[in-house]
């Protein structure tokens, strides 16, 4: 099933015209493209003429692999060409054909002729120069990593809350219930007592640092703080008159003005004795 068939001698049909082809993502693919009066490939034993050709279509990175699997068909009667079209910029088709059509002259021409050739395995360098692109011009494709950052949330993202209010009278705090967000910048809860003419005045809510505050002891005169606690998602504040500020470790050294005057005293008797 290979060769061309010798023409009768009182027709001497000729191939013509060289084609040059730029289609397709491969540099060139030479191709002959036969007279219309070109004899078909083989002749059969009743001397029927024969032309054999592979028919699919396919994915340009495909085509040579199928071209390799698949068997060829036998042409029709009078259909003497076998002809690779390329219809899109990655599809072609290839089949038996009557008649020619226009060569692809560019790579962006579409609908165009790659090869037209009239003897049975007449395409096999165009398939092959397919194949020797495909592994040699194809893109190759990388990932490149991401970085994944993570942000840590801010005390205004948690949420923390304390109670807000403020009020005259001996206990009126007890009757505060409305709860403010606190902001990034405000850690802590307070409820800070103070003195306002005759009467005492109390004010609840976030604030920046409390913990250095004089705590409300009983012998403490306003003004002072009666809670100072770190702020959570629910409010941090008692609220219930009992004494909420952080203990020694926290608020650092707090020596109140009696015990400094306690230890003068003392260094003074030592110095006289």
């Amino acid at each position: 099933m290979s060769g061309p068939a010798s023409s009768s001698s009182s027709s001497s049909s000729s191939s013509s015209s060289s084609m040059t082809s730029n289609s397709g993502p491969w540099t060139s693919m030479m191709s002959t493209t036969p007279s219309s009066n070109s004899t078909c490939g083989m002749t059969g034993m009743n001397g029927t003429t024969m032309m054999y050709c592979p028919s699919f279509t396919c994915n340009y990175t495909d085509c040579y692999t199928m071209y390799t699997s698949q068997n060829t068909t036998l042409c029709a009667d009078g259909v003497c060409l076998c002809q690779l079209i390329k219809q899109t910029d990655m599809c072609y088709t290839v089949g038996c054909s009557l008649s020619c059509a226009d060569s692809c002259v560019n790579a962006s021409q579409t609908n165009c002729s790659v090869s037209c050739c009239n003897s049975t395995g007449c395409l096999n360098s165009s398939f092959a120069s397919m194949m020797m692109n495909t592994t040699t011009v194809m893109p190759t494709t990388s990932t490149t990593p991401t970085m994944k950052t993570t942000i840590l949330p801010t005390t205004a993202d948690k949420g923390n809350k304390c109670h807000i209010g403020s009020c005259t009278g001996t206990d009126c705090y007890t009757t505060f219930q409305t709860a403010q967000t606190c902001t990034s910048s405000q850690p802590h809860c307070q409820l800070k007592k103070e003195t306002e003419g005759s009467g005492l005045k109390w004010t609840a809510g976030c604030t920046t640092n409390c913990s250095y505050q004089t705590p409300c002891k009983v012998s403490t005169l306003p003004p002072c703080h009666l809670e100072c606690c770190n702020a959570t998602m629910t409010s941090c504040l008692r609220l219930n008159g009992t004494l909420n500020v952080p203990n020694f470790s926290t608020r650092g050294p707090h020596l109140n003005t009696e015990l400094v005057a306690s230890l003068f005293c003392l260094l003074a008797i030592t110095l006289l004795l």
